[in-house]
């Protein structure tokens, strides 16, 4: 019976190691959709909207929040300039928005990767979800927030952008007296 039972244990013990990593990866790989799922829906917002527009809603987004943007530079907050530069280098509006997250949230600020290195891993062949865990994230909460945040937002902008569908409006100085005749006069 006492054999039966360390067996039964060791083997349940080897289940729940081996089920670590599957079971990490597929946090990872869930989370790597999840935030390309979100930087779709802000580059699809950012479609119908002025560049200039979306490049200050992001910068907005993050004031008061200060970068490292490599290891020799001292933290400072986000410029258009920033933006500009990501989008020079092929980054859509939403992948800015998931860098900036994961840059500014990561775990442990005794550990934090400044900017660049957090792309250079993404330029590397990761994926976000494997971005996230290399940063030290356990969940992706507050980058979510950002994320969401700034899609928001971007997509406000994207419609404060549009014109109105429907009629124009006219002015109260085009209408005609009520009764009037279509040439204008008296009724």
């Amino acid at each position: 019976m006492r054999r039966w039972l360390t067996v039964m244990l060791a083997v349940a013990l080897a289940m729940g190691l081996g089920a670590g990593p599957a079971l990490g990866q597929e946090s990872t790989a869930k989370a790597d959709k999840e935030l390309t799922t979100e930087g779709r829906k802000i580059d699809k917002a950012a479609a119908g909207a002025d560049a200039g527009q979306v490049t200050s809603r992001i910068v907005e987004e993050w004031q008061g929040t200060k970068f490292k943007f490599d290891a020799t530079s001292d933290p400072r907050p986000l410029t258009a300039q920033d933006v500009q530069d990501l989008r020079a280098k092929g980054l859509g509006y939403g992948e800015i928005s998931i860098l900036l997250g994961l840059t500014a949230n990561q775990p442990n600020p005794d550990t934090a990767k400044p900017l660049n290195e957090v792309l250079a891993l993404r330029q590397g062949g990761k994926g976000w979800g494997e971005v996230a865990t290399e940063l030290g994230y356990k969940n992706l909460g507050s980058v979510m927030k950002s994320v969401k945040a700034t899609e928001k937002g971007i997509s406000q902008a994207a419609k404060a952008g549009k014109p109105e569908m429907g009629k124009p409006e006219k002015a109260n100085g085009d209408r005609k007296p009520e009764g009037a005749r279509p040439d204008g006069t008296g009724p």
